[in-house]
């Protein structure tokens, strides 16, 4: 019998995907098509014209509709198309590069207003609840079920070396999904990929998708698809890189490689995530190369407030750049400047120079500028970046023996012309080298081959179960149900979820309204059968009034969120106070009040979810 595992890179441009058969370590990439091609087990990929690699992350919706639909695109995008059209806007919700929203919080359905929470303002005239965005991964996610492999399926997926019919078995029989995530997003992400995932119908339980950081992945693929040769022939050995710069996030990982690779594990890793790539890339040539040479014209036209402030070169400045994003999308002209740039930074690395054509308008850009106040500012925060990772983790540049460049956003000339100067001992391992397409989702289908390179405390022990068990530790002393959710109205889209509430179930002795020790606190929770030492410093987090990242929108994302739902009542009550006040003698009292809000509020997140962490989230890929 087969065991199957399935490897999802969900970018924000894009969704490549790998199986994986555990029993013989074969790898199959995942194409889309129109027809699927008949693809003999010889042939090592379809006919261009009849498959893409690469499902687009983009669905789209008529007005009134609550259908999602995905299209594969015509034809390749053709460099320089920019200066034909202005891009306009359709009627319905056009979702795209919507990857990040994801990361903000957990959309709920709100039984007083009956809507769903919270709302995203995309641009001046349009808002759609974050719940959509989640539908839109789940839509797409269908895409590789045996939905997708039926006749009458508009999209149809197909996998090179893999017959139709053990395609529909494989995908039918998932023994799990890994899919991949940036190292600095936290459980809520991850939470809402799950959500996705089971919408989808790829598996039937929360313990089956596991989650692994973008940057470790390639180097799984590499040490087995290279069969641990790289191109000059020598053994893979000592320190690896893996930079990986998409169009959201920038991703790195350094590990000093053991002889014995079945000893690699999630700690011997170094991992950094930084919040600039290819999009601010974009904003910054929009900022830095064609702002200054706006008309008083074209400014009315983009809709440029007189109060915007304009985020520096290769700086996070996330607000600015959020603002920055909203305005642009507002106008058609806007939307395709962003388009433009896009091109742009591609093109004049081949170029002295370009006239950017938009409708009526042209921009004069040249090389020299792009590089001066664009791209050498960026690589000089990369390399910031690069040596602060190497710092902590003891790895010398000259002792970088192999070293990932990979992501759009590196596709060019530039990046790894920097990288080879760096690292001179470094042989450098691009896109172009995958053998499957795709370096991050076949590292993802690899990982039940290398089991320990999993962060199981993460996996069994999220944010969200370790604040739960905190909350029922301490019990309420008075018979009431605040919190525990009583025949609650949820909306007809929401998974229902028999059973007691997650925070109904508690088998502590009730609190007493007086100080605590964090020893105290910890046998409350040894007590409940939770193994304190594997999430010390992260329940100590929480007692301190850490909560998870995404509980309730960080101040952060305010730009991106409908004025409503920046005033959200639940919102402002969750972020209001501290679970527990610290008194001077490192004792910690309970603030009962924010407790019973912590309990309503979580319970009505949860009120429709297919996850209740329970129970600390089981481990099953078959080696561990």
């Amino acid at each position: 019998m087969k065991n199957w595992y399935l490897g999802i890179d969900f970018g924000t441009t894009g969704v490549f995907a790998v199986l994986l058969d555990y029993s013989t370590g074969q790898r199959y990439p995942i194409y889309w098509s129109k027809e699927l091609p008949k693809v003999s087990s010889q042939e090592s990929t379809p006919n261009s014209s009849q498959g893409i690699f690469r499902l687009p992350a983009v669905t789209y919706s008529g007005i009134g509709s609550r259908e999602l639909l995905v299209q594969l695109p015509a034809k390749p995008a053709v460099a320089g198309s920019f200066s034909s059209t202005i891009t306009s806007n359709q009627p319905g919700i056009f979702l795209q590069q919507f990857k990040p929203y994801l990361n903000i919080t957990i959309p709920y359905y709100c039984p007083q207003t009956r809507e769903w929470e919270p709302k995203l303002q995309l641009h001046s005239q349009q808002q759609i609840p974050l719940y959509w965005v989640r539908r839109s991964l789940q839509v797409l996610l269908t895409q590789l079920t045996t939905k997708a492999t039926q006749p009458d399926s508009e999209i149809k997926v197909g996998a090179v070396g893999l017959e139709s019919e053990m395609l529909k078995s494989a995908l039918g029989t998932l023994e799990g999904v890994i899919i991949g995530s940036p190292a600095a997003w936290g459980d809520t992400y991850r939470l809402n990929l799950r959500e996705a995932l089971l919408s989808a119908k790829l598996v039937r339980q929360p313990e089956q998708i596991f989650f692994l950081e973008e940057a470790i992945a390639p180097l799984l693929a590499g040490i087995t698809s290279l069969n641990q040769q790289v191109k000059t022939g020598s053994t893979w050995q000592h320190g690896t890189l893996v930079l990986d710069v998409g169009a959201t996030t920038t991703e790195m990982a350094v590990v000093n490689l053991p002889e014995d690779l079945e000893k690699l594990t999630h700690r011997d890793f170094g991992l950094l995530s930084w919040r600039y790539a290819g999009n601010a890339i974009d904003q910054d040539i929009f900022c830095q190369l064609l702002y200054p040479q706006l008309s008083q014209e074209q400014q009315q036209q983009l809709l440029l407030p007189g109060d915007l402030e304009l985020p520096l070169p290769a700086q996070l400045d996330q607000a600015k750049r959020d603002r920055l994003n909203l305005v642009l999308h507002s106008s058609p002209l806007g939307q395709a400047i962003l388009k433009a740039a896009g091109y742009l930074k591609l093109i004049l690395q081949q170029k002295a120079e370009l006239t950017l054509e938009l409708g009526d308008y042209q921009w004069l850009v040249q090389r020299q500028d792009l590089e001066a106040k664009v791209l050498q500012p960026f690589l000089k925060e990369l390399n910031r970046q690069l040596n602060s990772l190497l710092s902590k983790t003891g790895i010398s540049e000259q002792g970088i023996y192999q070293a990932f460049c990979i992501g759009g956003t590196a596709a060019g000339e530039l990046i790894p012309k920097w990288l080879q100067a760096k690292l001179p001992n470094a042989t450098l391992i691009k896109d172009s080298d995958s053998p499957t397409g795709s370096w991050i989702a076949t590292g993802l289908a690899t990982l039940p081959l290398y089991p320990q390179v999993l962060n199981r405390n993460q996996q069994q022990y999220s944010d969200y179960f370790l604040l739960l068990e905190l909350l029922r530790a301490f019990p309420k002393t008075r018979d009431d149900d605040s919190g525990i959710r009583k025949n609650q109205e949820i909306s007809p889209f929401t998974p229902q979820k028999p059973g007691v509430s997650p925070i109904e179930k508690d088998t502590t002795w009730p609190a007493v309204d007086r100080p605590y020790s964090i020893k105290e606190i910890m046998q409350r929770l040894e007590r409940r059968g939770l193994n304190t030492k594997t999430c010390y410093q992260r329940l100590v987090s929480l007692i301190e009034g850490e909560l998870p990242a995404g509980l309730v929108p960080a101040t952060d994302h305010n730009n991106l969120l409908a004025i409503a739902s920046q005033q959200n009542s639940h919102y402002l009550q969750v972020a209001a106070a501290r679970l527990f006040s610290q008194e001077d003698n490192q004792l910690y009292h309970l603030n009962l009040q924010q407790q019973e809000r912590l309990c309503q509020y979580l319970d009505l997140l949860l009120s429709g979810t297919y996850q209740q962490f329970e129970e600390p989230m089981v481990v099953e890929l078959l080696n561990c």
